[in-house]
């Protein structure tokens, strides 16, 4: 991979992070991560009770690793809901062109450009459901499997996932 297609991907993720630390509270400390869910509009919206949250699912680090690949590092509270049964609150992200959705990412930020990705690799996790979910601009809370991943594209990957209620 060339120097000028790294660059490349590294804008295309940190654009939207910095957008997003740009339009963070006043109330908030510099650079800090928002409280609760960023919804359309610049507001903040609380999570469900009995959601995690994304505030926990950012902590993980991408760092270089002695292979000079990059990579995630967790905390010990990332890493115990690995394998556990959670609910998780957030934006469908399709990943194909139908109104059904069985595999999607769901996003810490609302999907505000089609051609954007939102937040980093600790902003997203893949959902793949066990029957489809219809796809919403509007907030859901997703429950299955959890999977922290070390060695994948993505971070985080819910399984045996499905809607339910708030």
């Amino acid at each position: 991979m060339t120097s000028r297609t790294l660059a490349t991907i590294f804008t295309a993720l940190a654009l939207p992070l910095a957008t997003a630390v740009a339009q963070t509270p006043a109330q908030a400390p510099a650079g800090a991560a928002p409280k609760g869910l960023q919804v359309p509009g610049g507001g903040i919206e609380q999570q469900p009770a009995g959601t995690v949250p994304w505030e926990l699912l950012q902590q993980a680090k991408t760092v270089q690793k002695a292979d000079k690949r990059f990579g995630p590092v967790f905390t010990r509270e990332i890493q115990s809901l690995d394998k556990r049964e959670v609910k998780l609150y957030g934006f469908m992200m399709p990943l194909d062109q139908s109104r059904m959705q069985k595999r999607f990412l769901l996003a810490s930020f609302p999907p505000h450009c089609p051609f954007c990705i939102a937040g980093g690799p600790e902003s997203m996790v893949e959902v793949v459901a066990d029957k489809p979910i219809e796809f919403t601009y509007e907030p859901i809370v997703v429950a299955g499997r959890m999977a922290v991943l070390q060695d994948d594209v993505v971070y985080y990957r819910l399984t045996n996932a499905s809607a339910v209620a708030p």
